[in-house]
C-alpha cells in the first residue's frame, strides 16, 4: 500500500472516530449516562483535532475526508451535543423549555457547518464560536459542576448556541501557543487550587475574546474583518 494511502487511512480512521464517539454521546445520553457521554463527547474533539492536523502534516486532504469530516462533526457536535443538553437537564427542566433549547443547539449547530463550508477560511479565526468549543464547554461544564442552577445552565447553552451563528470572530486554538509561557504554568496551579473556577474563567474568557475583537475592529476598521 502506498505511503500517502496509509496516511489517509489513518486520518479517516481518526474522523471515524470522532463519529462513533459522537454516535455514543447520543445513546449514552438518552440513557442517563451522562458523564460518560461528556467524556465521548470530549473524545469527539480530540479525534476532530487529529484528522486536521494529520490531514495537514500529511498533505492527504481530499474531498472525500473533508465531506467525511463534515457528517461526523455534524453528528458529534449538533446531534450528539443537542441530545447531550437534553439528557443533562432532563431531570430538571419542563420538556416544553428543554426540547426547544436542544432543537436550538442542533440547529444552530448545523448553521455553523454550513457556513464554515460555504464561506473562504479565514486564517487564524473562527467565524462564530466553533461547535467544537461548544461541544468541550458542555462536557467540561458538566465534568465540573453537573449540578449548576438550573437557570444559569439554560442561559449559558442559550447563549453559546447563539453565539455559534454570530458574526464574531474567534481565535482558533492552535494560537494558543502565543500565550505567554507563564500562563501555562499559572493555569495548572491554579487547577489545582479551585478546578470549577479556573475551568469557568478560562471559558469566559474565550467567550468574550471574539466581542472584544469585533469592538476592537469597530472602532480601527482598518484592521478589516474576517471573511
Amino acid at each position: 500500500m502506498p505511503k500517502q494511502s496509509f496516511y489517509s487511512w489513518i486520518v479517516n480512521g481518526c474522523t471515524s472516530l470522532n463519529l462513533i464517539l459522537g454516535l455514543c454521546t447520543v445513546l449514552l445520553s438518552c440513557h442517563g449516562y451522562c458523564g460518560w457521554a461528556a467524556l465521548c463527547l470530549l473524545g469527539s474533539v480530540v479525534w476532530d483535532a487529529a484528522d486536521g492536523f494529520l490531514a495537514r502534516r500529511w498533505e492527504v486532504a481530499s474531498e472525500f475526508g473533508a465531506q467525511l469530516d463534515s457528517l461526523a462533526d455534524m453528528t458529534s457536535f449538533s446531534v450528539g451535543g443537542a441530545v447531550f443538553v437534553y439528557g443533562w437537564l432532563k431531570p430538571s427542566v419542563e420538556l416544553w423549555a428543554l426540547v426547544p433549547l436542544a432543537c436550538w443547539c442542533a440547529l444552530t449547530g448545523a448553521w455553523r457547518l454550513a457556513r464554515f463550508n460555504a464561506t473562504p477560511r479565514s486564517c487564524g479565526e473562527f467565524y462564530g464560536l466553533p461547535t467544537t468549543a461548544v461541544a468541550t464547554l458542555l462536557a467540561v461544564g458538566y465534568l465540573t459542576c453537573p449540578l449548576i442552577s438550573c437557570i444559569w445552565l439554560v442561559s449559558g447553552v442559550a447563549l453559546v448556541a447563539t453565539l455559534m451563528i454570530s458574526p464574531l470572530p474567534y481565535p482558533k486554538f492552535t494560537r494558543i501557543v502565543e500565550l505567554p509561557r507563564w500562563l501555562w504554568l499559572a493555569l495548572p496551579l491554579a487547577g489545582l487550587f479551585h478546578l470549577q473556577w479556573t475551568v469557568w474563567l478560562c471559558a469566559g474568557f474565550y467567550l468574550l475574546t471574539g466581542p472584544a475583537i469585533w469592538l476592537q475592529r469597530r472602532c480601527k476598521p482598518d484592521l478589516g474583518v474576517p471573511s
